[in-house]
């Protein structure tokens, strides 16, 4: 399986300190040279600029796609290339993707997606991260989450888990 990130997942992983789950939870993530330049971009969140300045052995960074899917071109450089990307690489490819236009493009498209809150949520089921905890940090972070996806996890974590509160 190929696993194809966008920028947004990193940059609030890399917020919240939780970069560490990506590796454990997806094994190999691969990036276009698009999503690492937001990502070293001044705009881009210190801690993202920092660790993309030196990616770990298990960031694949590519190059972009030659060519970018129609459906693709009125988002941005970095959301387009990896959508792109994942989309080559079908059906074998997940791609990490939270921006509700990139994500609404890649439905159609057929890819598999999961988020910063599936991840987390993810995470909290094998017991890497106090769920809680996670939400409140991706929160604090200013990454947006719906109440409705808020629930959705919640429930899924209620139930794996009926004995717990959550």
């Amino acid at each position: 399986m190929v696993v194809v990130s966008d920028t947004s997942a990193l940059s609030a992983l890399a917020e919240t300190g939780l970069l560490e789950l990506l590796p454990i939870l997806a094994g190999r993530v691969t990036v276009p040279e698009a999503v690492m330049r937001e990502c070293l971009d001044a705009g881009a969140p210190s801690e993202l600029r920092a660790w993309m300045s030196h990616p770990p052995d298990w960031l694949i960074l590519v190059p972009d796609p030659p060519a970018l899917l129609e459906e693709t071109l009125p988002l941005g450089i970095g959301e387009a290339s990896a959508i792109t990307l994942a989309w080559s690489c079908k059906p074998d490819c997940k791609i990490i993707i939270d921006e509700k236009r990139g994500r609404k493009v890649a439905r159609a498209l057929g890819l598999g997606m999961m988020g910063a809150l599936a991840l987390l949520t993810e995470a909290a089921l094998r017991g890497l991260v106090d769920f809680d905890d996670a939400l409140q940090r991706l929160k604090a972070a200013d990454f947006r989450i719906s109440d409705r996806l808020i629930t959705e996890a919640r429930q899924r974590l209620a139930a794996a888990w009926p004995d717990k509160r959550r």
